[in-house]
């Protein structure tokens, strides 16, 4: 009796020592260290795609737009678990202390009944599902730095109580920046692309994510086309924006108009052409170029283009 209680206990702890091993693969990031304590239980990398940041409450069963910032680059996905002995605020404060002292700046935080109904539930799927059936004693922190010259970083941290104890879910997203005074678009190009097509395809203007404010990085595009509209001063333009399928048709519609009205009145204030040259429409995601399935496709949509009247 004694030894088969010997070799129970000793499987027990083989298998105790097992679960709080990192799975195969994983390695923590180099921007955000563990938990003191905590293995890896889930490990994923995306070099590049599409992920929607929590900036808001959110409400179980609900998907609003405006409650996420979309996000797209080199997305890395970790769960760490630890002990019953670990409680989820004691996990978040260290993360939340961490990142702080570190240079990250809040975008958003909650927590408990603060971060909303399913809060949890809308984290993507994984192989560690049971995580999204808890609720208690759950913290959110989003935040954001520029890691170097070349790319910023976004991160989420989520800590809950479970069943087996605190689980810390960090999301990471590395985006490259665009490498400013790098011109694609030229006078000559777009002058080039009117004689043959009657329009340009202008991909050089870059806006926040889900709104109609310019990014500093457009200027060398702007600049050149007001180079082409000075160097043709009887030509009459439309500046048509379009989006991809993010949000809805109408969000869409209305996002796009906006868009090009901001580049409208970009040229008209910043760059001194006539207002009665430039007419300013938005098409949404009526004249797609690229498939809307992908976030490479996606980012071939969000485009200006240049129509002439």
């Amino acid at each position: 009796m004694k030894k088969i209680f010997l070799i129970l206990l000793q499987y027990i702890l083989v298998q105790s020592l097992f679960a709080q091993t990192d799975v195969k693969g994983s390695k923590d990031h180099p921007v955000v260290s563990r938990f003191n304590g905590s293995w890896i239980r889930f490990y994923d990398v995306n070099k590049f795609g599409q992920y929607k940041l929590r900036v808001s409450p959110i409400k179980k069963g609900t998907e609003n737009t405006a409650q996420k910032k979309t996000l797209e680059g080199t997305i890395t996905r970790i769960i760490y678990q630890c002990t019953r002995t670990v409680s989820s605020l004691e996990l978040y404060k260290s993360y939340e202390t961490a990142l702080l002292n570190n240079g990250f700046q809040k975008i958003y935080s909650c927590e408990t009944t603060g971060c909303g109904d399913g809060f949890g539930r809308d984290f993507p799927d994984d192989n560690a599902p049971h995580i999204k059936s808890y609720s208690q004693d759950q913290y959110y922190f989003a935040g954001r730095r520029d890691e170097d010259d070349s790319t910023e970083i976004y991160v989420s941290v989520y800590t809950v109580f479970t069943q087996d104890g605190p689980v810390a879910r960090l999301d990471l997203v590395e985006i490259k920046k665009m490498a400013e005074g790098q011109v694609k678009v030229t006078a000559a190009k777009i002058k080039s692309d009117f004689e043959k097509t009657g329009k340009a395809v202008i991909n050089q203007v870059y806006f926040e994510t889900g709104k109609a404010s310019l990014q500093k990085e457009s200027d060398p595009a702007l600049t050149e086309v007001s180079k082409f509209l000075r160097e043709n001063p009887t030509l009459k333009i439309f500046v048509v924006g379009h989006t991809d399928d993010e949000g809805g048709f109408e969000f869409n519609m209305t996002l796009s108009r906006q868009r090009s009205e901001t580049i409208v009145k970009e040229l008209t204030t910043k760059y001194g052409i006539e207002s009665n040259r430039l007419n300013a429409e938005g098409v949404g995601y009526l004249c797609p170029v690229a498939t809307n399935k992908n976030a490479a496709g996606k980012a071939k949509n969000r485009r200006v283009e240049l129509v002439l009247q």
